[in-house]
């Protein structure tokens, strides 16, 4: 089941290596958190196994947040 959406843009942002600076948005559109957001900005260095972005803000259920999420790659 569908819980909700990502919307925002990412731009390269290296030289050397593929990495990405991202700006992303999770609306949820469903359940208990309807109606909120938390928003992810930071690089994303795409072959890294694991990568650390950091969670800037959110609203309604996650106003305020702070935080990190965890990125990995399943299939490329």
């Amino acid at each position: 089941k569908m819980v909700g959406r990502a919307q925002g843009i990412y731009v390269s942002s290296c030289q050397h290596r593929v990495q990405l600076l991202m700006a992303t948005t999770f609306v949820f559109e469903s359940g208990k958190y309807n109606g909120s957001t938390l928003a992810m900005v930071g690089k994303n260095a795409i072959f890294d196994e694991v990568r650390e972005m950091p969670i800037v803000g959110g609203s309604g259920f996650f106003r305020l947040a702070r935080g990190y999420a965890l990125a990995r790659t399943h299939s490329f």
